[in-house]
């Protein structure tokens, strides 16, 4: 009995289907969105026949205009009412020579990914046969759920494939994204009636905006729960009309997946900014350390020197210089060529840098996005090495030296510095002075050259020499009289990272 029933079952749904292609032949479906409408998965899309016959389903013949080598038939004149000849092999082949004719050798990936943009009159057409499926199958179709496989799912299951055959290279994600942008001559007809449709169907509240309609307001309001039949073929006609243009190709725009190369730099000039200097429109100087070191890495690695975006472990002054192991750095390259920088290239480009005379570079090398957290993260429990060259108005004393020799650290409280003002919130910040030692320099006795250790972001200038009592206490009261800051230098910075890597070793 219980097969007997599973029979009856097979028998209808066979039925079922078999009338559901009749009805879409006989609107002008093509056989790939016929597909659609069954609930095809991936690899039945490859082979119209076989998925077919694996449902039991009759069909008269096979369009040319799919992606079915076999079909031997003149190709039907009119375009797919749901697709507009997206899935014609004939756009397929547009597509493909569009994508030849970019610069897609220039990107050293064997992966790509297909995205593609397609105008908002498809969705109105995949809701106008939703309409026409309700009014012939009405018990079977969902008033919520589409009784389709989406167009943009579809095309990942059938395009990708295709297009990736075709390039000779294989789909992933994380590849070379192509993105496809198409068009049709009757959007903005069809958008104007929509927007009429939707000032009648959605009426807004008076003084409220008026709403703009987009794909996500298309595919969350425009569903036959939510709006009539009848209303909506006022404006559309349904199931909808099989027309003469298909779609047409606008662009074709190739967008290299993003790296990231990091490094550490040391400054060897006190007149040089950290990022371009501009002050009311004008250059205060001509370079910057941002600047030399992207003209001087990205040339090999991308187009577009403007996207890239420069950050550093902190920053320095521009009269200060950073030495020791210096600072680390991270160029964030969108739309990159390569994901490989070889270490003779890392060479090259770090004698290149060094050829300024104002910074230098060092253990150039890629690393993974994960890896930015040292950047990004735990900034101010970093602890930064100072050496700062400081000026009484009298010879300092051994009482002075005494008072400057602070192993254990002391806790200060300062104010946002004036000079930095413009910039940065006025805030009094608690930092930390881990260790301060002092000697006098041996050819001047009113010279004090200080040792600090301190927790970053904190104000080595102005710790030195207190801005009217802005920076509390400062070594200007620690000592109970004037100092001035003649030189600075940053010694090192407490964050190994990125690893050591000698290019160098890879010198021909």
């Amino acid at each position: 009995m219980l097969c007997n029933y599973s029979l009856i079952l097979k028998m209808v749904s066979k039925k079922i289907n078999q009338d559901l292609v009749d009805f879409l032949e006989d609107c002008g479906v093509c056989q790939i969105c016929q597909l659609r409408y069954l609930k095809a998965r991936g690899s039945e899309y490859q082979s119209i026949k076989e998925t077919f016959e694996k449902l039991n389903i009759k069909y008269g013949r096979l369009d040319v205009n799919c992606s079915e080598e076999s079909a031997t038939k003149k190709p039907r004149k009119d375009v797919c009412p749901t697709c507009l000849g997206l899935f014609s092999k004939e756009f397929q082949q547009c597509i493909i020579d569009g994508i030849l004719k970019t610069d897609i050798e220039k990107y050293d990936y064997r992966d790509v990914v297909v995205a593609i943009s397609m105008p908002m009159m498809l969705q109105i057409r995949q809701l106008s046969m939703w309409y026409g499926l309700l009014e012939r199958f009405s018990p079977l179709i969902d008033m919520e759920k589409a009784p389709d496989v989406p167009l943009k799912e579809a095309a990942k299951l059938i395009l990708n494939p295709i297009i990736c055959k075709e390039l000779h290279r294989n789909y992933e994600a994380n590849g070379v994204q192509i993105n496809v942008t198409l068009v049709h001559n009757k959007e903005m007809d069809e958008l104007a009636k929509l927007q009429k449709l939707h000032e009648r169907a959605f009426p807004r509240p008076p003084n409220t905006k008026r709403q703009d309609i987009s794909r996500g307001l298309i595919e969350k309001q425009y569903i036959p729960k939510r709006l009539k039949g009848e209303l909506f073929k006022q404006f559309f006609p349904v199931p909808p009309a099989v027309v003469a243009e298909p779609l047409n190709l606008k662009s074709i725009e190739l967008l290299g997946p993003t790296i990231f190369v990091a490094g550490r730099y040391c400054k060897l000039t006190r007149e040089l900014s950290h990022t371009p200097w501009i002050l009311n429109g004008h250059r205060v100087m001509k370079d910057s350390i941002e600047e030399i070191i992207i003209r001087n890495v990205t040339p090999l690695l991308c187009n577009d020197q403007s996207k890239v975006i420069f950050m550093s472990s902190g920053r320095e002054d521009v009269d200060v210089r950073c030495l020791g192991k210096g600072r680390p750095f991270v160029l964030e390259i969108s739309n990159a060529f390569t994901t490989k920088l070889s270490t003779a290239e890392a060479y090259r480009i770090e004698c290149d840098i060094d050829k300024s005379r104002k910074i230098s570079v060092r253990h150039l090398q890629i690393v993974k996005r994960e890896e930015l957290v040292h950047i990004k993260s735990g900034e101010e429990k970093k602890r930064k090495f100072y050496r700062a060259l400081c000026m009484l108005q009298e010879p300092a004393t051994l009482d002075v030296l005494e008072k400057l020799n602070l192993p254990q650290g002391f806790e200060i409280k300062q104010k946002t510095p004036i000079r930095v003002l413009h910039r940065r919130p006025l805030h009094t910040r608690p930092r930390m002075v881990y260790s301060l030692k002092a000697w006098v320099h041996k050819e001047n006795c009113k010279i004090l050259v200080l040792d600090i250790v301190s927790q970053a972001g904190t104000y080595i200038k102005e710790l030195v020499h207190g801005e009217f009592g802005r920076t509390v206490p400062s070594i200007a009261a620690l000592i109970g009289r004037p100092i001035d800051i003649v030189a600075l230098d940053v010694m090192a910075i407490d964050l190994d990272w990125p690893n050591p890597i000698k290019n160098s070793n890879s010198e021909e």
